[in-house]
């Protein structure tokens, strides 16, 4: 059974066509090694290729580059993926980067509908197809058999009638005050 985890950004500020060469970059690796590579990339220690749009004119060479915003921005979504198959329960050192969703996202408008800025904004969605088992991570709680003793009443109208019998009793009425006194001074008697 595949389970799929995943993890969105949406509106982010980064370009899609340096967006979709670093996911095609990373496709297919394992998790860790594909956060190694985005730090090697973030420090322009090594290239991303550009296949589908080179735009690098006449220059010899595979045309590459180092999209260091888009890099972060997909470094900090690689990780969250990690940390939701962590959370899930998978071994987050056999999770391995399946695929991706992408494409532009809308743009900012006025209350009046129109378009006021065309920037950049791309959504990404990173997934993983896991066919491990989850990890028991927690023991299940054995719960403790306790008996409870019966209350006293078991009968609720019984229980009611109590209830109103001792309320009549506190109740300070003409009939029933010189009763209140002496049960006071009963319990003040007591007391000393």
């Amino acid at each position: 059974m595949q389970t799929k985890v995943s993890a969105k950004r949406n509106r982010m500020l980064v370009s899609m066509k340096h967006t979709h060469e670093i996911m095609e970059a990373i496709r297919g690796k394992n998790i860790n090694k594909a956060l190694k590579y985005l730090e090697l990339v973030k420090d322009k220690k090594t290239y991303v290729p550009f296949r589908k749009y080179p735009s690098k004119g006449h220059k010899q060479g595979v045309p590459r580059g180092y999209p260091v915003r888009a890099t972060k921005m997909v470094n900090e979504l690689v990780n969250e993926l990690k940390q939701n198959a962590k959370a899930m329960g998978f071994d987050e050192n056999k999770i391995v980067v399946s695929g991706y969703d992408l494409g532009r996202a809308a743009y900012s408008r006025f209350r009046s509908g129109s378009v006021y800025r065309h920037g950049k904004r791309t959504y990404l969605s990173v997934y993983s197809l896991v066919d491990q088992v989850r990890k028991e991570t927690k023991k299940p709680v054995e719960k403790k058999e306790t008996q409870q003793e019966p209350a006293i009443g078991d009968n609720k109208k019984e229980a009611v009638a109590d209830s109103a019998a001792d309320a009549a009793r506190n109740i300070a009425t003409p009939e029933n005050e010189h009763v209140n006194k002496q049960e006071n001074a009963a319990d003040n008697g007591a007391k000393d």
